[in-house]
């Protein structure tokens, strides 16, 4: 018998596979109020923080313009955030684990990095200067929100994992859309520091404001309306069996690391990151290089973050009835394909109704793998070590990001080259041929029992 912070009895149970949960206690007895808020508070950060990746491409045109800075230098600034939010994520997960119920201390460390990156980028010219106060200090504290959100929502709904990171982790795709609008039709080189700095100063309010209520569960909470041992093995009461089965047994970072699947998971990610990433980069670029109308940049831009955030929601759902493996292999495909009609609208003299509906696709496919690995990874690495193993997983970012940006650059840079878009679209399907050897470690040596098992205790 466990007794909790509020003086409520506990007590531990094991499921099938000799998981533990923590039941008897409700969200309210935790929080004194429904935990759909550890959903809508972790998503409104979601929301502010997005701005930085796909509101910044938007406003690359702007900035180049008023700085003076070359196109490729803009692409460095961008390439050296995607590095540092990538590095900053895993980071921030080890601050989860080590804070024990309120998460104001990442939240409001995160959010004064980004205040910091946004007044840098409002009031200096200065490349070197922005690299450290936008790219460095901006990306750390978007990584450290980003994973302490993604955390929180994996803890209080672990019943509902993937539908609920999904919702949570869209944000940070649609979320960007004001901001890319008011970048593509408000922001010129006379207001841009105005309106950065109230962007900044709207941003650090929401995110301190949130990190101010986050709250994290006991470890191993689980749902008190719903019987744990019968959700790990019912499929009418939970429908994504069999195509989603647990984790046979814990595997902490090394163990994971040596099972294989964790650094595929990694490759996953950096192919993934090199698609989303040109994607990004190759629109903001084209906007400056070659032309593109305001119109067609917010336009193309938007629906790029749409789809993002949209596509993770869709697959989701689709993972429960086909398995997440296997969707996240169609959305990668589905990303690749999109490349080479980027390529065609490209060649097309970016016509914008074929610019935009393969933005949507590419948008589509490369953002749904984000959040079903953060299914993938508790589902095949077990519960207790989902934050840290999904760092090193969403850490392949890093590397991916540059790549994508790098192939952008040589497109922006050689209108005529097809081979970045080709290179780009091939990392997709390479990524979806890589699903099909992945493979859940330990899985072969577990059946299923007919019926429920008796209570192990």
């Amino acid at each position: 018998m466990i007794e909790s912070s509020d003086d409520l009895a506990v007590r531990e149970v094991r499921d099938f596979y000799g998981r533990r949960y923590r039941v008897g206690e409700s969200d309210r007895d935790l929080l004194g109020r429904s935990r759909s808020w550890m959903v809508g508070v972790p998503l409104a950060a979601m929301l502010a923080i997005s701005l930085f990746q796909y509101g910044f491409g938007a406003a690359l045109p702007t900035l180049v313009e008023a700085t003076g800075w070359s196109v490729w230098q803009a692409f460095g600034v961008l390439g050296l955030w995607v590095v540092a939010q990538a590095a900053g994520s895993p980071l921030g997960g080890w601050l989860y684990r080590r804070v024990r119920v309120r998460l104001a201390v990442p939240m409001l460390i995160g959010a004064t990095c980004c205040l910091a990156a946004l007044v840098t980028l409002a009031h200096s010219d200065d490349l070197a200067g922005v690299l450290l106060g936008y790219s460095v200090l901006g990306g750390f504290g978007a990584g450290l929100v980003y994973m302490t959100c993604i955390a929180t929502v994996t803890d209080w709904f672990p019943e509902r994992l993937a539908s609920r990171v999904a919702m949570v982790g869209a944000a940070f795709g649609y979320g960007a859309i004001p901001f890319v609008v008011v970048a593509g039709y408000a922001l010129d080189p006379a207001n841009r520091t105005a309106v950065l700095d109230a962007t900044a100063v709207i941003v650090f309010g929401v995110v301190a404001s949130c990190g101010l209520l986050m709250r994290k569960p006991p470890r191993n909470w689980w749902p008190a309306q719903i019987d744990p041992q019968r959700w790990a093995i019912d499929r009418r009461l939970n429908r994504s069996i069999p195509h989603n089965r647990p984790a046979t047994r814990p595997y902490p970072p090394l163990a994971a690391l040596r099972s294989g699947m964790l650094p595929m998971m990694f490759v996953v990610v950096v192919l993934t990151a090199a698609m989303a990433l040109f994607d990004i980069a190759y629109l903001a670029g084209a906007a400056y290089t070659r032309g593109l109308s305001a119109s067609t940049l917010v336009v193309a831009m938007g629906a790029l973050a749409a789809s993002n955030g949209i596509g993770r929601a869709v697959t989701s759902s689709l993972a429960d009835r086909i398995g997440r493996r296997g969707t996240l292999g169609l959305s990668l495909l589905i990303g690749g394909v999109a490349q080479f009609g980027l390529l065609a609208a490209a060649t097309n003299d970016n016509h914008p109704a074929a610019l935009v509906c393969f933005a949507v696709l590419a948008g589509a496919g490369a953002g749904a793998g984000y959040s079903l690995l953060v299914s993938l990874v508790r589902d095949w690495f077990g519960d207790d070590a989902t934050v840290p193993n999904y760092g090193i997983v969403y850490s392949g970012k890093a590397v991916g990001g540059v790549a994508g940006i790098v192939l952008a650059g040589l497109v922006v840079t050689n209108p005529d080259s097809v081979v970045p878009f080709v290179v780009a679209g091939c990392l997709g399907l390479l990524g979806a041929a890589l699903t099909r050897w992945m493979r859940q470690p330990g899985l072969a040596w577990v059946r299923l029992p007919s019926t429920l098992p008796v209570d192990r205790l």
